[in-house]
């Protein structure tokens, strides 16, 4: 049974709600109403209950024998739907703000809802560049929050960090008087209070006044959490020490790439990574931030698996699928469910459930931080995927139950809109949004080294932020990485003001996933439908060309370090999968070479790299369900979109190894040829134009072939897709560098395969 908790709150100019008839009606079934009276005029609280999920609700008012019907849309199940109506104004309310702004209320407010449509007047009275959150000392805790609209705030301190500790204090903060055009200065919509006393080890929560409604907010600079999320810790630097961790910059962090051209960033999350027994990593320590450091396991044939693994396959960056505080939902047992991540409930803060010890805040960090220093030591840079566009839940957001309607891009109704198709969508364009990502970015820096960063969705985001993002990072180390999903998101935003890729021109130094390079070798999922790519012989050999050159000519792009090129991502099939959809008669052999080709020809085109853990191996995510073993349509789907499908399909099966061994390895040759040489990873387009030559790549040949004519280095690639071998005359001078062609013959390349060779002088 279904259960939708509703509010609904009813305004007439002349305060006569007497002479008014309420009812609601569902499904057919008409009920009366009966109010309460409130600050606005009539309220309503009622739950309506159904044994199917429900989208919609009619509220009806009658006057003078006239009815008047209001549709009301519910919100996310469970959450709460709680609108405002104004007799004689058509338009249902989400938010009170709209509602007050509207000129059929009596005490109208004409201003209230300009933080959402006139930011710019807003953050330039309220607006603050000075540090929030909280401070401590060994005799000391301070706190500092930005809430202009509120009337009163306090901190509420927890006796300890366990999710149900009793409250322990209260204390009052104060609003700042010093108004400043310097926004540093300008602490009028800052509150603040200075304890003497030093508060580590303890949980707290904002209580927050407006005129109308009071909210409990977690602090939304909160560094470490409660287990489920719902509350800040105070932690002392001592608690987040590790022994060992250094924070590096510049030539401290060799490990850092002073040309980003040759990166290759292999993608993974901390569960998938280690779950499996196979990966041989302890039981307590599988899918954690500990058994992602693991040094020493073995699958059952005794070869290296996960992080030794990782070492030997010769990537230069792991990019971690979001490790911030995510929303959790649990089994029967109490359990925390499996779920991507892309549900950020605390961005500052790590997950607790990747700990050693999901109940120790302090742990849980240093957890993460002696993971991050592995990494390093091998001479890994480690990159985090982000999500800023949207948050999980706007109802228990700390943006949204801090400063109402300013952190989100609205509508004038007051819902929220929805570019990320997720439910709402965060305003980077308004200044403390801004500067909000440019701090809790500059946190993962400082505090934990990070070295780069994704941005999901990062269309959603406007280009001044970006280019903002971008300036702050270069202060503390130009060579940290910054990439994202250009895509054209169906945001308010004008179409020049998208970060998106068709606007890369505005944000040097900022690289986008190549979806027409991806699509052009491997095929892909469009509209539930799927097409092929050069590897399945699809006739896309002058995209291919294109991208072989650094893709200069598929967008507009400023150098190559702009262009991420991939086959395969977290999101949709796995390659494998795609390409074993496409050829269901495709012997396990022939779908490998595919694999292979297709990852070797996105690892050797001009500009970054990009690979997902496993795709080298052919990692699958297609775990049949049916009779008799068969696929069915739901585990297909499935496999497109795993996002909270349990460990069963998404953990790595390390024994994949043993029998994709010679792909391993010739992936593992062609990592070595983006690391190592300069021939692919030229890192401004003349070089590129004045070095790289492609010599054939006719459309529907399937064969493309260039040259790479490099100082001393003289280098010749071939990509066979054609469907026979491909033969070289005057191979003797010729010298093979790389190949996954499995002929015998020297001047030979078998179909669906790559080679690398040295042209002899």
């Amino acid at each position: 049974m279904y259960r939708y908790p509703v509010v609904i709150h009813f305004h007439r100019k002349n305060g006569d709600y007497a002479a008014c008839s309420f009812s609601r009606k569902q499904a057919d079934i008409k009920e009366n109403l009966y109010y309460e009276n409130d600050y606005f005029g009539a309220k309503f609280s009622f739950t309506v209950t159904s044994a199917e999920r429900l989208d919609t609700l009619t509220f009806s008012v009658e006057i003078d024998g006239k009815t008047k019907d209001y549709l009301l849309r519910f919100n996310y199940y469970p959450l709460l739907t709680e609108v405002w109506i104004l007799d004689g104004d058509e338009t249902v309310y989400y938010s009170e703000n709209p509602a007050i702004a509207s000129p059929y209320y009596k005490d109208r407010n004409p201003f209230a809802f300009d933080k959402a449509f006139h930011s710019e007047s807003f953050d330039h009275h309220w607006g603050y560049q000075g540090e929030l959150g909280y401070s401590i000392s060994d005799y000391q805790t301070s706190f500092k929050l930005w809430a202009p609209t509120a009337t009163a705030v306090q901190v509420v301190v927890y006796e300890n960090t366990s999710n149900d500790a009793p409250i322990w204090k209260t204390f009052n903060l104060e609003r700042g008087n010093s108004y400043s055009y310097s926004h540093k200065y300008n602490t009028i919509g800052v509150w603040s209070v200075d304890l003497d006393e030093n508060l580590a080890g303890k949980a707290y929560q904002y209580q927050i006044e407006f005129p109308h409604h009071q909210t409990f907010t977690r602090d939304p600079y909160t560094i470490a959490t409660s287990p489920d999320g719902k509350r800040s810790v105070i932690l002392s630097q001592q608690d987040r020490q590790v022994e060992g961790f250094k924070v590096k910059h510049g030539t401290d962090a060799p490990w850092r790439l002073e040309n980003p051209c040759k990166a290759v960033i292999c993608e993974m999350h901390i569960r998938d990574f280690t779950k499996s027994p196979t990966s041989g990593v302890p039981e307590n320590l599988r899918g954690t931030f500990l058994g992602a450091a693991q040094t020493g396991t073995v699958n059952r044939y005794g070869q290296a698996t996960a992080f030794d693994y990782i070492k030997e396959l010769g990537c230069n960056y792991v990019q971690l699928q979001p490790i911030f505080d995510r929303h959790k939902e649990y089994d029967e047992d109490g359990n925390v469910t499996y779920n991507w991540g892309y549900d950020p409930q605390n961005y500052n803060a790590p997950e607790p459930s990747f700990s050693s010890n999901p109940d120790d805040p302090g742990q849980v960090i240093r957890d993460l931080k002696t993971m991050i220093q592995a990494y390093h030591d091998a001479g890994i840079g480690v990159i985090m995927d982000v999500v800023y566009n949207h948050t999980f839940s706007t109802v228990d957001a700390p943006f949204q139950t801090t400063v109402p309607d300013y952190y989100y891009r609205m509508n004038p109704d007051g819902t929220f809109q929805n570019g990320t198709g997720v439910g709402n969508e965060t305003a980077s364009e308004h200044e403390m949004y801004r500067k909000y990502m440019i701090d809790s970015l500059l946190y993962w820096v400082k505090e934990y080294n990070i070295d780069g960063f994704r941005f999901d969705l990062m269309g959603i985001h406007d280009v001044k932020t970006m280019q903002a993002i971008r300036w702050s990072l270069d202060e503390v180390d130009p060579r940290i990485i910054t990439y994202g999903e250009g895509w054209d998101m169906g945001t308010g935003l004008a179409p020049y003001d998208k970060a998106k890729k068709d606007n890369a021109y505005q944000m040097p130094n900022i690289g986008f996933f190549n979806d027409d390079q991806r699509d052009a070798i491997k095929g892909g999922e469009v509209y539930g439908s799927i097409k092929a790519g050069f590897v399945s012989g699809a006739a896309t050999e002058p995209i291919v060309a294109k991208a072989i050159l650094g893709s200069r000519e598929l967008g507009s792009y400023l150098s190559p370090n702009q262009v991420l090129n991939y086959v395969e991502a977290h999101d949709n099939y796995n390659l494998h999968d795609l390409l074993a959809t496409l050829h269901p008669d495709h012997s396990s052999d022939k779908i490998m070479r595919q694999v292979e080709t297709a990852t070797a020809m996105s690892i050797l085109m001009q500009g970054m790299s990009f690979i997902e853990l496993g795709q080298e191996f052919g990692r699958t995510k297609l775990l049949a369900t049916g009779e008799n073993g068969e696929l069915t349509p739901a585990d297909r789907e499935r496999a497109m979109n795993s996002y909270n499908a349990p460990d069963s399909v998404n953990q790595v099966n390390w024994d994949l190894i043993n029998e994709r061994q010679e792909s391993i390895d010739f992936i593992r040759q062609i990592i070595r040829l983006k690391t190592q040489r300069r021939a692919f990873s030229y890192p401004t387009y003349e070089e590129v134009y004045r070095h790289v030559f492609v010599h054939t790549a006719a459309e529907n040949s399937g064969w493309i072939v260039y040259e790479i004519h490099g100082g001393a280095e003289h280098l010749l690639v071939v990509f066979n897709a054609k469907g026979t071998s491909f033969y070289f005359e005057n191979a003797g001078n010729l010298e093979m560098l790389v190949s996954n062609s499995r002929s015998q013959e020297s001047n030979v390349i078998d179909d669906i395969s790559v080679a690398v060779l040295k042209v002899l002088s």
